[in-house]
């Protein structure tokens, strides 16, 4: 993607705003009412986004590097050949979202909310997710590598060509959502007996 080169500030953003080929460097955005807005092509480094609120919005070819957010509102939102990197996020709401070619590196979450998301070519890599939210979300060639999953949640998903190989993961709720993903053969004994009380099976 091409390099922002203008540095831009916080008013370059308001609901239905088109924010295009900038770089926000150690900017404060928090709190910023951007709902339904279109960023374009634009770097963030070391910015606070904590309560910003960009449901609807669309955010194509940017990258977000060192960012933080206690809160995020992405809800509803369209992101294509996005990166986050390195970052802290506390609660992410991107409930009902449109995902295409995201990929997440390094970065601590407290809480991603992607129910009902539509989500193709997502990626984490050596990240750090306390709860990570699918029900009723559709995924295809998503993949965990590194990653830990404290709590994941899988009821009602959809999910192809998913590769959990790489994850860590602690707490399962929705078994049947792991039809259509891939897992290790250690993954499949720890995951044993939620298979059989989910299929009724007794082991003794």
């Amino acid at each position: 993607m091409p390099e922002p080169d203008t540095l831009g500030t916080a008013a370059a953003f308001s609901p239905e705003a088109y924010v295009e080929v900038l770089t926000f460097d150690g900017t404060d955005l928090s709190g910023i009412d951007a709902v339904d807005s279109r960023i374009i092509e634009c770097s963030f480094t070391g910015t606070d986004l904590s309560g910003a609120e960009l449901a609807s919005s669309r955010v194509s070819d940017c990258s977000f590097d060192t960012v933080n957010a206690a809160t995020l509102d992405i809800s509803s939102g369209d992101w294509q050949d996005t990166q986050v990197r390195a970052s802290r996020l506390g609660g992410v709401q991107a409930y009902g979202s449109q995902w295409s070619r995201v990929a997440f590196h390094g970065t601590k979450i407290d809480y991603l909310n992607l129910r009902e998301a539509r989500l193709a070519d997502v990626t984490f890599t050596d990240c750090v997710i306390g709860e990570l939210d699918l029900s009723s979300a559709r995924g295809t060639r998503m993949s965990f590598v590194g990653t830990r999953i404290a709590q994941l949640t899988l009821s009602r998903a959809t999910l192809t060509r998913t590769d959990l190989r790489g994850a860590e993961l602690g707490q399962l709720t929705g078994i049947a959502g792991l039809k259509g993903t891939t897992v290790s053969t250690d993954q499949f004994l720890d995951l044993a007996p939620l298979l059989a009380a989910h299929l009724g099976i007794s082991i003794q």
